[in-house]
């Protein structure tokens, strides 16, 4: 019996920008008939602040960030619809087993050889509405992420306070690349009301209340909420980066209790059960962090009241996966969406989590849909070197 098979078994602006060009226009066609999204070598994109990107999961979660959350998705979450107070425990006595076991894997696994540069690969996604004949089609907006965080190279940078004191403080490399793929729709049902309004490369859709305009060759990407897991920088306007470096999470991940004090004090666990899985996720899927460390983590948020274990998942990549659910999120325009993290089932390690429309709302994404996504490529150590280095 595979793993799948026993978790399976445990529970069931409106400034119109310009046209894009023919070449991005055949790029994208393309790649709407493409069987999986490909690698692509990323290159140098703009800096953008702390879990916002420019395009991807509606999740927030992390230091000064619980109000975003809040505004974004709405407090802790209603109570799950169409299940019974039976099936509620079973499947989150589902989730709990789940934790546990995933808690005794890992206790057994040693810690990661440490290299140069610790890469993460990811793609982030987020769905928009277009309106047309029937239902109109939906069409996904998505960037490409490749982020190196150095463990041994180190900047010195310089800046003048408000004092006129010349300031000088080293901190680590951290070199992030994004580039937005085209705009297309995903599925069969939604290629073919594109091609039946004309085959557009350029919409104007509506996204939690804000007005937006779209073009095929993404070159201007909306901003969005980005998955917890994925390590963008911070800078401030000196450069300096407030996020934690290679040095400060491995040495935070050292002491399981340790860690898991750390994860308690995050302001996204003030607010719930959704909001917790999601903060979690950022922790758990930190592999700098000791295996007994991440282990200890599983086992809290294994005590986390309303996390479900909603059986074998697809990512947004289409690998097979686990899934665990909070309670469902009511988003600010009334769609009613069920976050789902998606970890390996054999090693735990998070393949990407997702957001499935439970119930339309204003921004028009039918039930069923994808709303927003994230999924891990690849990560881990490198003595490679990152562009432009």
């Amino acid at each position: 019996m595979n793993d799948i098979d026993e978790l399976t078994m445990a529970a069931q602006l409106f400034k119109d920008p310009p046209e894009p060009s023919a070449q991005v226009i055949a790029a994208a066609r393309a790649r709407m008939t493409e069987p999986e999204p490909s690698a692509r070598t990323a290159r140098q994109g703009r800096r953008r602040a702390p879990r916002r990107f420019s395009l991807g999961l509606g999740l927030v979660a992390g230091i000064a960030t619980a109000a975003v959350l809040v505004a974004t998705i709405g407090g802790g979450g209603d109570p799950t619809p169409r299940l019974s107070a039976q099936e509620a425990q079973e499947q989150h006595l589902a989730a709990r087993q789940l934790l546990l076991a995933a808690a005794d894997t890992l206790d057994k696994e040693k810690p990661l050889k440490v290299g140069s540069y610790w890469r993460q690969r990811t793609v982030e996604g987020k769905a928009f509405h277009v309106d047309g004949d029937g239902n109109g089609y939906v069409v996904y907006a998505e960037v490409e992420n490749d982020s190196w965080e150095a463990k041994y190279k180190a900047l010195t940078l310089q800046w003048t306070n408000q004092d006129g004191v010349l300031i000088t403080k080293s901190q680590k490399e951290h070199k992030f690349f994004s580039r937005p793929n085209p705009v297309v729709p995903q599925t069969p049902e939604d290629t073919a009301a594109w091609k039946k309004a004309g085959s557009p490369t350029r919409w104007k859709v509506t996204s939690d209340g804000d007005h937006l305009v779209l073009t095929m060759d993404n070159k201007n990407p909306p901003s969005a909420e980005g998955s917890t897991y994925v390590r963008r920088p911070n800078p401030d306007v000196a450069g300096i980066d407030d996020q934690p470096d290679v040095d400060q999470r491995l040495q935070l991940g050292k002491d399981p209790a340790v860690f898991v004090a750390a994860v308690r004090k995050d302001a996204g666990f003030i607010e719930g059960s959704a909001q917790e899985l999601m903060t979690g996720s950022r922790y758990v899927g930190d592999k700098l962090a000791s295996p007994q460390s991440r282990a200890a983590l599983f086992r809290m948020l294994a005590n986390l009241p309303g996390i479900r274990s909603i059986g074998s998942v697809k990512d947004a990549h289409g690998r097979p996966g686990i899934g665990l659910a909070p309670p469902w999120i009511n988003r600010v325009d009334g769609t009613v969406v069920e976050y789902q993290l998606i970890l390996d089932p054999r090693t735990y390690d998070i393949l990407g989590d997702q957001m499935i429309v439970k119930k339309a709302g204003k921004d028009g994404v039918r039930p069923g849909a994808l709303f927003s996504y994230g999924y891990t490529l690849s990560e881990g150590w490198t003595n490679e070197s990152p562009p432009g280095s």
